[in-house]
């Protein structure tokens, strides 16, 4: 696999197996073939790991595998506003709500945080990522994530009850 000729062949027997694979995970063709394209290329870029695996096929389809349910959980994230029957009534119940535009509203709130703040409850809300990880990339420890993590949050609880209940008296 180290020449161009030998990864193509390689990818060619396995493209259906990881297709499918991650097809059974994330129910939907275009992101099961757009996880099969950015799994080649991560192949690509580690083929003499993945040459010099026991088990290269194996080790595709883990690959493969991890891949799709990344991006399951990204989607379930991004879902993750949906309450069960997808509308939310108002406090005075003449007005409905829809789940987007409650996701659009936490969206632009969010925005409009500090931008530590803001970082942070991204990467712990939406990309899942952890605290460790969190202060890593803000330079700074695990208690100012969590301070920061925790007035984000309030802050976005405070406005959006204060929006819902406007005009309740």
């Amino acid at each position: 696999m180290k020449t161009e000729a030998q990864y193509i062949e390689f990818v060619n027997s396995l493209h259906d197996t990881v297709y499918r694979l991650a097809r059974s995970i994330i129910m939907d063709d275009a992101e099961a073939e757009d996880i099969v394209q950015d799994l080649f290329e991560r192949v690509w870029r580690a083929r003499d790991t993945v040459l010099t695996n026991q088990y290269p096929r194996a080790y595709v389809c883990r690959m493969a595998h991890n891949l799709a349910i990344d991006r399951q959980r990204a989607k379930q994230r991004a879902q993750s506003f949906i309450c069960v029957d997808g509308v939310m009534p108002t406090a005075d119940g003449e007005h409905e709500t829809t789940t987007k535009d409650m996701a659009s509203l936490t969206r632009r709130l969010i925005a409009g945080l500090p931008e530590k703040q803001r970082v942070a409850i991204h990467m712990r809300d939406v990309e899942g990522y952890e605290i460790e990880e969190i202060a890593a990339l803000l330079e700074c420890d695990e208690a100012s994530v969590r301070m920061n993590l925790s007035r984000a949050r309030k802050s976005v609880r405070e406005q959006l009850i204060k929006l819902m209940n406007y005009g309740v008296k």
